[in-house]
């Protein structure tokens, strides 16, 4: 394949564990995120997130965005019926549909600084290849790419790429790979170590049997020969934490973006 990597996705996900939206260009928000990723959250009485990892639930409730209008519309999954919200002035109604749907008093916390995310420091963006979703979706005999894509929910996507080149945009503990995306300056910092929410149906929540353990061998088997991944202890890990430095906000990356890798950077 003559590489010549490119950006061909980027998808937000408005409200932590819902559903992403799929968008064309996207602005570099305060905090090294993209502007409205994870800017709103589920949370109950202890303040602890409401998500996949902690709820099954969450992989049934499916959510549409219009971000223009700031809108919001819900239903779980089967229903055909949305119910519309505006995010800001029907926030308490909100409350009340998500308290009825996971059956305990949930809260729509609010932070536009990017600190919902998972590693808000050093990832405020994940990377993964058209190609490796490809790859990934062939080990589990998954025929739709977009239900692969809901398990690893990454925001940026490269193509023109072969399988699990994103592994280039990181090395070892205490350095970054400086690469670009159109003007924006980014470091892959870490390979993202996955959680069970991959294991998982983001339709229906039903578990794949032994998912992790047939991806790492899966992932060992098929690993290029010049990546760092050996360095860790598992092979359970998909996509490329990311960070965003402070001078790229207010930037954009869009679609048809080239994506050209500088070189490694120590931050040790």
């Amino acid at each position: 394949m003559n590489e010549q990597p490119v950006l061909s996705r980027i998808t937000i996900y408005p409200v932590k564990s819902l559903d992403g939206i799929t968008i064309h260009k996207a602005t570099i928000a305060v905090g090294g995120c993209l502007l409205h990723d994870r800017r709103y959250a589920m949370i109950d009485e202890n303040g602890n997130f409401i998500n996949g990892k902690s709820n099954r639930l969450v992989h049934s409730l499916r959510s549409l965005y219009d971000l223009e209008n700031g809108t919001i519309s819900l239903r779980s999954t089967g229903e055909e019926t949305w119910t519309h919200f505006h995010l800001q002035k029907d926030k308490p109604a909100i409350q009340l549909f998500l308290s009825d749907y996971f059956g305990e008093k949930t809260f729509l916390a609010q932070n536009s600084t990017g600190r919902f995310l998972d590693i808000p420091d050093i990832s405020g963006a994940t990377v993964l290849s058209t190609s490796t979703l490809q790859e990934v979706s062939h080990w589990f005999n998954i025929t739709n790419l977009d239900e692969t894509r809901r398990r690893f929910r990454a925001t940026i996507e490269i193509e023109n790429v072969p399988s699990f080149w994103e592994d280039h945009l990181f090395s070892k503990e205490g350095t970054g790979i400086e690469f670009e995306i159109g003007g924006v300056t980014m470091f892959g910092m870490q390979p993202r170590e996955r959680c069970v929410v991959p294991t998982r149906n983001p339709e229906t929540g039903e578990v794949t049997h032994a998912f992790p353990k047939s991806f790492a061998k899966q992932r060992a088997s098929t690993l290029p020969k010049w990546s760092t991944l050996t360095n860790y202890s598992h092979y359970y890990y998909l996509s490329v934490d990311c960070n965003i430095p402070s001078t790229e906000i207010g930037k954009t990356i869009q679609i048809g973006d080239e994506v050209k890798i500088i070189g490694e950077k120590n931050f040790s």
